[in-house]
């Protein structure tokens, strides 16, 4: 005899047919965030329905903190931490930081937190809150 199939087993199952490589870790996440059965079964629509994963779930990891992000803003990426790095190494101590069209923040909140020292400001071109 069978095992009836898991919650996480269907919601990989739906995840992967509607093309999400990394189904089992998003499955995971989202069952970890969800606060209920109907929050979770919105949140697997929205990402079955093509939503970036980060928008779903309200926040995106990067350089070891989660970021808030919301549709309309850009997703911070994997690849830009190398740039906070660089950022970080080239930055003194009083030195300000410009990040424009900064999204959610993210390059202005990380360099300033890799040296404690220097002080952010970021501009974005929209009514949105940042």
């Amino acid at each position: 005899m069978r095992a009836a199939p898991s919650a996480h087993d269907l919601i990989v199952t739906r995840l992967r047919a509607a093309g999400c490589v990394f189904a089992e870790d998003e499955a995971t996440l989202l069952i970890s965030t969800a606060g209920s059965l109907d929050e979770l079964d919105a949140m697997v629509d929205r990402r079955a329905a093509g939503q970036p994963l980060e928008h779903v779930v309200g926040w995106a990891e990067f350089c070891g903190l989660r970021i808030a992000v919301a549709p309309g803003v850009f997703v911070p990426r994997r690849r830009t931490e190398f740039l906070v790095g660089q950022a970080a190494a080239l930055t003194r101590a009083g030195d300000v930081i410009v990040d424009l069209c900064c999204g959610a923040g993210a390059i202005s909140t990380r360099v300033p937190s890799a040296r404690t020292a220097a002080c952010a400001t970021a501009a974005a071109g929209t009514k949105r809150p940042l």
